[in-house]
């Protein structure tokens, strides 16, 4: 599968998501949804934004945003306009999400030595919800597969992968602070969405902008930046 195909499939099921044509993502101009189940959401894969707001705000944001180019929307001014009208209504935005895709499965990765390797599926995935402190690799509800390192019986890194989005499967990753930078990361991430690719799905890797470490192991590990996000959470 290349690369336009990936990302046009990752479109169509952002657009299930969404209730909307996958088109949407592929306009020139921004696209306006209105939603009863979700206040506010905002997404962008470079050309245009897509907004997804309640009817309360769904009039001010396309007012307010419908001439204003994707990138010139995510900046300061404009944000802190969107945090304050989300204000009024109890909401505000949880952070801006920057979304990767495995393009690059050529990348050369090391296998860091000395440690075992676990691979969990649905069957036996619970059983690693014991172990705290691995909240980014799992979110305790949605977990379908994740790949674990161990030092004897004491799990040390960890990669998982949720499927909120159905196909498409959000991998996540934690190391214990006193056995990073050792290259557990990026074997496991990229490890992991080999075994996705391998099973006929399409994995992604999520995190902040600000947070370097996580998005140099998202880079090392094969995948790109691809789209951009902010969503709305309660006060």
């Amino acid at each position: 599968m290349n690369k336009l195909s990936i990302i046009s499939r990752v479109q169509k099921q952002l657009a299930i998501e969404w209730k909307c044509d996958f088109n949407a993502f592929l306009e020139d101009e921004n696209v306006f949804i209105m939603s009863e189940n979700d206040f506010f959401e905002i997404v962008t894969f470079g050309k245009n934004a897509v907004f997804k707001a309640h009817p309360s705000i769904y009039n001010w944001c396309k007012e307010s945003f419908s001439v204003t180019s994707a990138k010139d929307i995510m900046d300061g001014d404009n944000l802190y306009a969107i945090e304050t009208k989300l204000r009024e209504y109890g909401k505000k935005l949880a952070g801006e999400h920057i979304r990767y895709l495995y393009l690059n499965m050529n990348a050369a990765v090391r296998k860091p030595v000395n440690f075992q390797y676990r691979l969990f599926d649905k069957d036996n995935i619970k059983n690693l919800y014991i172990n705290k402190g691995f909240s980014n690799a799992l979110n305790y509800e949605n977990d379908v597969i994740a790949l674990g390192a161990y030092e004897g019986n004491q799990l040390i890194a960890l990669a998982g992968a949720d499927d909120i989005m159905s196909s498409l499967l959000q991998i996540g990753i934690d190391t214990l602070p006193q056995y990073r930078n050792r290259g557990l990361g990026c074997y496991l991430v990229k490890t992991l969405a080999d075994e996705i690719v391998r099973r006929g799905l399409i994995p992604y890797y999520t995190t902040w902008s600000s947070n370097i470490a996580s998005t140099i192991v998202a880079i090392k590990a094969g995948f790109l930046p691809m789209w951009v996000g902010y969503f709305a959470i309660d006060v």
